[in-house]
């Protein structure tokens, strides 16, 4: 599997993109809703077919026990998960017999881009009973256009990794699950990316 994109979340859309550009020099583009999901999203593309993805609540829609409510009821915008690119989601779940995980069912997802494109993709959650969202969810793009070539560009991934203050358990399930992101010890879970930017290096962490 490879890195698709990483989830930086803000309880205030607008602001949550406002911050980005300000720190790197290039203004995000505005992404789309996800219906039932009670999110939208602004992105701002990365190299090697990666993307960034600032993703808040949806005023428009219900926010009662899904992702936009639990992204509303952060205190201050931070780095929240990622997700994983794999051709075939049967695989993905076959894999995890292997190292404590268990999946969710496929989820279908859509949203219209500003330009009216209509992108259907699958997502697939990976579920520990401890590790929450250090696990990445796993997404299958078929044959949509993939959100990294039209967003805007001008920033390099430099480094992503996971963070957890008892790192091997969860080395572990990413070796086993073949998932190319580095664990360091830290003292509590979360993640910590750094882009190099037309603005210089920016370091963005989880709560």
């Amino acid at each position: 599997m490879e890195l698709d994109h990483i989830l930086w979340a803000a309880p205030d859309l607008d602001a949550g993109a406002a911050m980005i550009a300000a720190l790197t020099g290039v203004a995000p583009a505005r992404g789309g809703t996800h219906p039932g999901f009670g999110t939208r999203n602004f992105l701002l593309g990365l190299d090697g077919g990666r993307y960034f993805e600032i993703i808040a609540p949806d005023p428009a829609q219900s926010l009662e026990g899904n992702r936009g409510g639990q992204i509303a009821a952060m205190p201050h915008p931070a780095l929240l998960t990622f997700a994983v690119r794999a051709g075939d989601l049967a695989a993905v779940r076959a894999a995890t017999a292997t190292c404590g995980l268990t999946c969710e069912a496929p989820k279908a997802m859509t949203r219209t881009r500003p330009d009216g494109v209509k992108l259907a993709w699958s997502t697939m959650g990976l579920c520990h009973d401890t590790l929450a969202d250090a696990i990445p969810f796993a997404i299958a793009w078929g044959d949509n256009p993939h959100p990294s070539a039209s967003a805007p560009a001008g920033c390099r991934l430099k480094s992503f990794a996971a963070l957890h203050p008892e790192p091997a358990g969860l080395t572990a399930v990413y070796a086993a699950m073949r998932i190319p992101v580095e664990v360091k010890r830290a003292p509590r879970p979360g993640f910590i990316a750094v882009l190099d930017s037309p603005n210089g290096e920016v370091v963005l962490t989880g709560l």
